[in-house]
C-alpha cells in the first residue's frame, strides 16, 4: 500500500521535472538561435550558389588575363556590410574563376575587413590604401582600385524628382570588371605606357575640362586607368608628329587646319599612323579630304531614327563584326548630332600599296535616315535629298592589316566617329550605354590591342545570388523562433485539450 502511494506521489514531481527540463531547453535553443544570428550579423558570413554565369567576362579580360603570369594577390580592404562588398567578390572570384582556365595567373584573394582585422587594416593604411578599394600586387608593383573607381555616379542631368523615385540603395553602374581588367593589364604590360597626343589649337575639346556635363575629363581618366597617357599637341611648327605618338586624336575640331598641318598628318598616316576622328556638327576641317583618300566620307547629313529616347538623339544597336564592336553584340550607343558616314567605292590609295579596308562598325537600322535639318522638329524623311538607312556614324579603315605580325611592319588604322559630344562627362553619366566602352575598345584598337571589352551596364550590381543579409537574418529568426515556437504552442494546445 505504501509502495503505491509513493509512485503515485513520484509522478506529479517526475512530470515537473520533465516540463521544466522541456521549458529549459527551449530557452537554450532560443539562446543558441539569438547567438547564431548575432555571430551571422557581425561576421557576415555568406555561402552562395551561382545561378548561371555570373562569373562570366568578356573576351577581352580573358585575353589579358591569359597574357599574365605568375601570383597575383588582390586584396578586397571593404567593410562586409557595404551594399557593393558582393558584387566586388563575385567579380574577383570570376576573374580568378576566368584566369584558371586560360592558364593565366594565379590571383591570390584576401578580405580585410577593417572593423575586425585591426592589424592588417593598418597595414593597408600604411601603404596608402584607402577603405573600400582593392590592392592588387605583383613583382614588386602594386595598383590600387577605389569603389568611387568601380561605380559610376549617377548624373546631374537627372532630375531631383528621379532621384527621389529610385530605391536608396542603388549606387550607380558597376564597371568593376573593366576597371580591374585595366589594372591588370598595367601589371602585366612594362612599365612604358603608351602616349597619346590629343590635338589643340582648332578649337577641339579639351581632355582636361572638368565641367559636369559638357566636359571629356571621365574618358581621360579612363584612358589614363588604362594605361594611356595622354598629351596635349600643337602642329604648327613640327614637321613631324613626335616619335613616341602612339596614337593622335582630333576632337571636334571647330576651325580648319592649316595647309602645313594637313601636310605633317598625311606623312603621319602614310608612314603607318594612328588617327581617332571625331567629327564635329557643320564644320569642314580639310581633315575629310584625308579621310576620304583613306576609304571614309563624311556626309552633311545628320543620323536620325525612330530608336530615340527623347526625340532629340538616335539609338543605334547594329553592329559590325569588328574587334571595337564584337562585345557590344547587346549594347546600344546614344547618339545627339552625329554626321553619317559611308565607305567610298574606290578609294584612292598610294601607288603600289593595298587598298584600305573600310568596315562601318555602327550603323542605324533599315528605319533610319540621314537628316538634313537636324534642328527642325518634328523630323521627317525627305527621299529626294536625303539618304535612306541604315546610315552608319563609326568607321576604321585599315592598311596592311593582313600583314603577319612577326613581320616589322606598322599597318595604317583608321577610326572615324560622326559626333564628338558621345562621350562627354553628361553623356556618360546620365544614360546607360555603351559609349564609354565603344570609344575605349576604339582606342585600344587603335593602339594594337585587338580584343575589346564588354560593356558594363550594371549587370553585375544586380546578380545577387540567394538572400541579401538581412534576408537571411530573418530567415534564420523564422527558422529557429518561430516556426519552434508554433510547434510548442500546438503541443500545449493539443496537452490542454487531452487533459480536458
Amino acid at each position: 500500500m505504501r509502495k503505491s502511494n509513493l509512485s503515485i506521489e513520484t509522478a506529479p514531481s517526475g512530470r515537473f521535472v520533465l516540463k521544466v527540463s522541456t521549458m529549459l531547453a527551449i530557452a537554450l535553443g532560443g539562446v543558441l538561435c539569438l547567438l547564431a544570428v548575432v555571430l551571422a550579423y557581425r561576421t557576415a558570413w555568406v555561402w552562395e550558389v551561382n545561378v548561371g554565369q555570373v562569373t562570366q567576362v568578356s573576351e577581352r579580360t580573358r585575353d589579358i588575363l591569359a597574357d599574365t603570369q605568375g601570383a597575383l594577390r588582390i586584396t578586397c580592404f571593404m567593410d562586409r556590410r557595404h551594399p557593393m562588398f558582393r558584387p566586388v567578390s563575385r567579380l574577383l572570384r570570376g576573374l580568378r574563376q576566368a584566369s584558371r582556365s586560360v592558364a593565366g595567373a594565379d590571383i591570390v584573394i584576401a578580405y580585410v575587413d577593417p572593423r575586425w582585422d585591426l592589424a592588417r587594416a593598418g597595414q593597408l593604411a600604411t601603404l596608402g590604401v584607402p577603405e573600400n578599394a582593392l590592392l592588387l600586387e605583383r613583382q614588386r608593383r602594386r595598383l590600387i582600385v577605389t569603389l568611387d573607381e568601380m561605380v559610376a555616379q549617377r548624373s546631374l542631368l537627372r532630375s531631383r524628382e528621379e532621384l527621389n523615385t529610385r530605391s536608396h540603395r542603388e549606387l550607380g553602374v558597376f564597371r568593376g570588371e573593366s576597371v580591374c581588367a585595366a589594372a591588370i593589364a598595367r601589371l602585366a604590360l612594362p612599365f612604358e605606357r603608351a602616349t597619346v597626343y590629343w590635338l589643340q589649337g582648332h578649337g577641339e575639346v579639351r581632355f582636361d575640362d572638368y565641367d559636369d556635363l559638357h566636359g571629356f575629363s571621365d574618358i581621360a581618366r579612363e584612358l589614363n586607368r588604362s594605361g594611356f597617357d595622354l598629351k596635349a599637341l600643337a602642329l604648327p611648327g613640327l614637321s613631324r608628329l613626335p616619335e613616341d605618338c602612339q596614337l593622335l586624336v582630333i576632337a571636334g575640331a571647330r576651325y580648319a587646319l592649316a595647309p602645313e598641318e594637313l601636310t605633317v598628318l598625311d606623312a603621319y598616316l602614310q608612314s603607318g599612323g594612328r588617327l581617332l576622328y571625331l567629327a564635329a556638327a557643320n564644320v569642314t576641317t580639310g581633315v575629310e579630304r584625308i579621310l576620304a583618300e583613306w576609304g571614309i566620307g563624311v556626309l552633311p547629313f545628320f543620323a536620325t531614327g525612330p530608336q530615340t529616347l527623347s526625340g532629340h538623339e538616335v539609338v543605334v544597336s547594329c553592329f559590325a563584326d569588328h574587334v571595337i564592336t564584337r562585345e557590344l553584340k547587346n549594347a546600344s550607343l546614344v547618339f545627339n548630332d552625329a554626321h553619317c558616314l559611308r565607305a567610298l567605292a574606290e578609294p584612292s590609295a598610294p601607288a603600289g600599296a593595298d587598298q584600305p579596308k573600310v568596315t562601318l562598325l555602327a550603323s542605324t537600322d533599315a528605319s533610319g535616315w540621314g537628316e538634313s535639318k537636324p534642328d527642325v522638329f518634328p523630323r521627317r524623311f525627305d527621299p529626294q535629298i536625303e539618304p535612306l538607312g541604315p546610315v552608319a556614324v563609326a568607321a576604321v579603315s585599315e592598311r596592311g592589316g593582313n600583314v603577319a605580325k612577326d613581320v616589322a611592319f606598322r599597318p595604317t588604322r583608321l577610326c572615324v566617329i560622326g559626333e564628338t559630344d558621345f562621350v562627354m562627362n553628361g553623356m556618360l553619366a546620365s544614360r546607360a550605354n555603351a559609349n564609354r566602352d565603344f570609344f575605349l575598345n576604339a582606342v585600344a584598337w587603335l593602339a594594337g590591342i585587338d580584343m575589346g571589352s564588354a560593356p558594363s551596364l550594371g549587370g553585375d550590381a544586380t546578380l545577387v545570388t540567394g538572400f541579401a543579409r538581412r534576408d537571411w537574418i530573418m530567415f534564420m529568426a523564422g527558422a529557429a523562433g518561430v516556426v519552434p515556437l508554433c510547434v510548442f504552442l500546438a503541443f500545449c494546445l493539443a496537452s490542454l485539450r487531452a487533459r480536458r
